[in-house]
């Protein structure tokens, strides 16, 4: 019953990890664009660094909240 529970737990780790890696890469690559954006039209800096603002700290939390699930599931497997 061991290998059963901690393979599933293994799945959700790779899981949760699949989730880091695509919010790693959507955050980063909104954040470089809107810097480009910024760049390219420094007359909407207003607009660029309010979307700026919401997609860091949207990527901040997603980041968080998968991070604490990945030391969830990591505790649960050192236990078994």
């Amino acid at each position: 019953m061991d290998k059963i529970k901690k393979n599933r737990l293994d799945l959700a780790y790779q899981r949760q990890l699949h989730l880091l890696n695509f919010i790693l890469i959507i955050g980063a690559g909104s954040i470089i664009s809107l810097i480009v954006g910024l760049i390219l039209n420094i007359e909407k800096w207003f607009n660029y660094s309010i979307a700026f603002i919401i997609v860091g700290t949207l990527t901040f939390i997603l980041y968080s909240r998968v991070d604490e699930n990945l030391k969830g599931i990591s505790l649960k497997i050192s236990k078994l």
